[in-house]
């Protein structure tokens, strides 16, 4: 794995996790006061799990799609 997709994986894991976790309070939120809570411990591993795949798949597209690209056209390394 690169550089690039480390950095890609990392940052969508971070962003990924903090998402899903607002989203998850937005909802058991609903109709009341917003309060922000982590899940137990399970469900957030769980949380984390699908996150951590989902940005490894992100990482290899964006490394597929790049490799496509001409020489100019790719982010240096």
């Amino acid at each position: 794995m690169n550089r690039n997709a480390v950095i890609i994986t990392s940052v969508g894991l971070v962003i990924g996790v903090a998402e899903a976790l607002l989203y998850r309070s937005l909802g058991e939120s609903a109709g009341g006061k917003f309060v922000f809570k982590i899940p137990p411990p399970k469900e957030f591993a769980t949380t984390i799990a699908v996150v951590f795949f989902t940005s490894i798949l992100t990482a290899a597209i964006t490394n597929g799609i790049e490799s496509m690209l001409p020489e100019d056209k790719k982010v240096p390394a």
